[in-house]
């Protein structure tokens, strides 16, 4: 093929020797410009294929990399030793590499020299994809990029991997939802649909020929009830184009059944069949279901004992929607029913109980992960979201996992009514995980999850699905319609992002003993340490250690000068004002002799201020640390010292006014189209930290401690109020880091230091010394405050001291934060009169709760949930 000289002469100037000369791995170029990281896209490894350069020690994925230095695109394998760079999300899209070393390789079973593939052996990430744009990510104009070596009489389709022989491109963070353009948006060519005289069998007859494997069947005329969650079988070890499953349970008059798709008819139909459609199905081969097969009744597995699978060969399954004029009465097939409940009713719930639900949007959660039990090599990706349906003060909780629908998650913000933008969330299939009993027994924690047949729908994706028609779909769009002024006000206090965990803990050790420690073992501080270590990217996790209180100190959200700290001294007593705001005073215990005093924030001493009255005129400063490069390559470090330069901060008006985009906002009426039928003064936060700095800071004490200093992005840990102008970065930082680069839009927002907090001014440092005294760490405790806090679940009564503070979570306040709580709440106590509290601290013992999250690259974060002081030997 011939190359085009443009191209030619582009790629020559990357790499000084000519495209001829480039050799097998073993002499590899480098290239002399910056290049822009535009995908990196994940796929299995092919059977035998995993010896030599390609043998991964941390898994069996190859990875894809589309790399341009401005004029072409050129695609290139990851060498599989640093695999580990992408699933920590230090080598993403959108980031920017320097000293790129490339390699290639031939394929021995061609004659000849065969397909060149070129091989990304080392490089240097000189900015991660997550933040601020450097001039050679901007003026990258995606569109006028050409794959190098290819011409355009190329025939356009799907990229496909190039080390393996498979006609797919898995998601970067799981397996559960599709990827990639071989994924079918429109069903393949459909028949003109006659159905006058054309024979069809009943689903319950079909139940005798289990036994036998005929293929010559009438065709079966059902209805779809349930879409089950895309399954992927695909193993290093087993090749197969396209190892996939999708499961959908169907009904006739005369029966249930569950159908089974596989491999390429996925790609063909998966994201085109909904339930609710009316499907005539030919060519399927009838199996007992596998959870009969496993020797479970039907009756106990919940699970029809039939099943039909669909295979794209022998025989080649036949599938036809059948519009809805074309459905005939006489069929008699079941409608699809929907189980609606209130907010008010789900208290009334059992736990294990369905429903769906349909609510107002106010909260939506960061997206995380967790491991997979049953495959531990693959994650689970989930987030929390609170919704309002008027029915009662508190909102529903739910825990919303992968449903299969990456363009409808994608989707799914809180509203602002500010900007006149509504979000209407519809959730089916939801499952009442638990209930959590406070110690008075009055107050209940219910919260839902979503299921593996769950499919959830927002604004946009409404219009003709038959929930629209259910009473209490109907119910919930009259209150939004009728909704005072007041109420509104209200529902506009929306959040997004931030740590968030539920249920909450208890408040008590003994209650946390009784309901939560055995569930959750306790972890050694070594064991702590390594989890810090092998988080990959947004992996989270929840610890429980033992150990003491080394220091405590308060924070002002987004100051790091030591004018806007405070601190106090348990041995020096309590202190005047302006010793209280003087960073060098941490909480010390009366340990020495045993705990040499460990310093929580590392630097030179600060200067003390001349006065308070000067230093709450000055502005604070935000931390924005500018990274280093971090190198790709077998011997990875980070280089140079990290910079501290400061930035200003700049306080928010209460009454701001946020530019509304009328062209593309949502208002209420356009937002209920959809389901009619015809019959506190805030301040900014830091900008984002960069992924290229060391997580750890490891200083060695006299006594030989290791501590571990918190470098986790503190921005990225506060949920932030949502406006229309701030979504696309808000949805990005707090959603994963997607596959492809698509470029940056003029006038984007790019730190979030222009997002508003949402309820959080200041922090707390707490210092935990292990009982052996040998390592030590930070952790970030942040207070719940604010009655609109979306975290403040119940009112919490205590006497305010540091130890309750811990324990309850934040301090004493007489009301609740639910939606519709409008009075004012008790006076919290300052962070100084807290600190003052802390006195003694150094003899207790303590229980600590810890939730620890891989923010992306080597910023890993760690969050005291609870502390609670034993009692009583664990």
């Amino acid at each position: 093929m011939e190359v085009d000289e443009s191209q030619t002469c582009a790629f020559k100037a990357m790499f000084p020797a000519a495209i001829a000369d480039f050799r097998p791995i073993r002499s590899s170029q480098v290239c002399q410009e910056p290049v822009v990281v535009l995908s990196v896209e994940r796929y299995p490894r092919d059977p035998g294929s995993g010896g030599g350069l390609w043998e991964a020690p941390g898994g069996g994925d190859l990875y894809d990399l589309s790399l341009s230095e401005g004029h072409c695109r050129l695609r290139a394998v990851l060498q599989p030793s640093l695999n580990w760079m992408v699933r920590c999300n230090l080598l993403s899209s959108g980031c920017e590499l320097s000293e790129v070393r490339l390699g290639v390789q031939y394929d021995e079973r061609r004659l000849g020299a065969g397909v060149q593939v070129f091989v990304l052996l080392e490089a240097q990430v000189v900015s991660a994809g997550g933040c601020g744009a450097t001039p050679a990510v901007r003026r990258l104009k995606l569109q006028k990029l050409q794959m190098f070596n290819e011409g355009p009489e190329l025939p356009f389709g799907p990229e496909l991997p190039i080390k393996a022989k498979r006609r797919y491109y898995l998601p970067l963070w799981d397996t559960a939802d599709y990827y990639g353009k071989a994924w079918h948006q429109h069903p393949p060519a459909q028949p003109i649909q006659r159905f006058e005289g054309s024979c069809s069998i009943d689903v319950r007859l079909l139940e005798g020929y289990t036994q036998q494997k005929k293929k010559d069947l009438p065709p079966v005329i059902v209805r779809i009830l349930r879409k089950f969650r895309l399954y992927h079988f695909g193993r290093p070890d087993k090749y197969s184009e396209c190892p996939f499953q999708a499961k959908f349970l169907v009904a006739d008059k005369s029966g249930s059944a569950t159908v089974v798709l596989w491999n390429s008819l996925c790609m063909d139909w998966y994201r085109h069949l909904e339930p609710g459609m009316v499907v005539r199905l030919h060519n399927y081969v009838v199996k007992k279901s596998y959870t009969t097969r496993m020797g479970q009744r039907p009756e106990v597995s919940n699970e029809p004992a039939l099943e039909l699978n669909l295979n794209p060969r022998n025989p080649a399954a036949e599938i036809t929607v059948i519009n809805a004029k074309n459905v005939k009465e006489e069929w008699h097939l079941p409608e699809l029913q929907y189980c609606f409940a209130t907010r008010k009713e789900v208290s009334g719930l059992c736990s294990g109980d369905l429903c769906s639900i349909i609510g107002f949007v106010t909260f939506v959660g960061r997206q995380e992960r967790i491991r997979n039990k049953e495959r531990p090599d693959e994650f689970l990706v989930y987030r929390w979201l609170h919704l309002i349906d008027g029915t009662a003060s508190e909102p529903f909780v739910l825990k919303l996992f992968s449903t299969s629908q990456p363009e409808v998650q994608s989707q799914i913000s809180p509203c602002s009514l500010a900007d006149n933008t509504v979000t209407f969330l519809v959730c089916t299939n939801v499952r009442l995980e638990c209930k959590m009993i406070d110690p008075s027994g009055q107050t209940a924690f219910p919260y839902l999850q979503s299921t593996e047949y769950s499919q959830v729908y927002v604004n946009g994706h409404h219009h003709g699905k038959l929930y629209v028609k259910n009473p209490k779909v109907k119910q919930f769009i009259n209150w939004i319609q009728s909704a005072k002024d007041q109420e509104r006000d209200t529902l506009s206090h929306t959040q997004i992002g931030g740590c968030y965990t539920y249920p909450p803990l208890p408040p008590s050790e003994r209650d946390y003993r009784r309901e939560i420690l055995g569930m959750s073992p306790l972890t050694t501080m070594s064991e702590l340490k390594q989890y810090l270590n092998r988080l990959e990217y947004r992996e989270y996790r929840q610890v429980t250690v033992q150990g003491r209180i080394k220091s405590v100190k308060y924070q002002l959200l987004g100051r790091m000068d030591e004018e806007f700290t405070e601190v106090y001294n348990a041995v020096g007593g309590t202190e005047e004002c302006e010793e209280l705001l003087d960073a060098d005073q941490p909480f010390r215990g009366t340990r020495g002799n045993k705990s040499p005093v460990i310093p929580v924030m590392s630097g030179p001493p600060p200067k003390k201020p001349a006065g308070l009255s000067k230093k709450r005129k000055r502005k604070g400063t935000f931390c924005k640390r500018k990274g280093t490069p971090v190198r790709l390559g077998k011997d990875t470090e980070s280089t140079g010292e990290e910079e501290n330069p400061p930035h200003h901060l700049r306080k928010h008006e209460k009454d701001m006014n946020r530019d509304a985009s009328p062209g593309k906002a949502l208002n209420f009426i356009k937002a209920c189209e959809e389901f009619c039928t015809d019959s506190d003064d805030m301040e900014e936060t830091p900008s984002a930290m960069s992924l290229a700095h060391p997580v750890f800071s490891w200083t060695a004490c006299p006594s030989q401690q290791e501590h571990i200093a918190h470098r986790g992005d503190i921005s990225q840990m506060v949920a932030r109020r949502f406006y229309f102008r701030d979504k696309p970065l808000l949805l990005k930082t707090f959603g994963l880091q997607p596959s492809n680069f698509s470029g940056i839009p003029a006038g984007q927002i790019e730190d979030l230091e222009h997002c508003e907090p949402a309820c959080c001014c200041g922090y707390y440092i707490v210092t935990i010394l292990g009982l052996n005294e040998e390592l030590s760490l930070d952790a970030i405790f942040l207070p719940i405050i604010s009655r609109l806090d979306h975290r403040a679940m119940y009112p919490a009564k205590h006497s305010n001291t540091l130890i309750s503070i811990l324990a309850h979570g934040g301090p004493a306040s007489s009301q609740t934060c639910h939606i519709g709580t409008d009075s004012a709440e008790r006076s919290t106590p300052s962070p100084g009169d807290i600190l003052r509290s802390a006195v003694g601290l150094e003899e207790m013992l303590f229980i600590f709760i810890l939730d620890i999250c891989n923010q992306g690259s080597t910023n890993v974060e760690v969050v005291l949930n609870r502390a609670y002081v034993q009692h009583r030997a664990l």
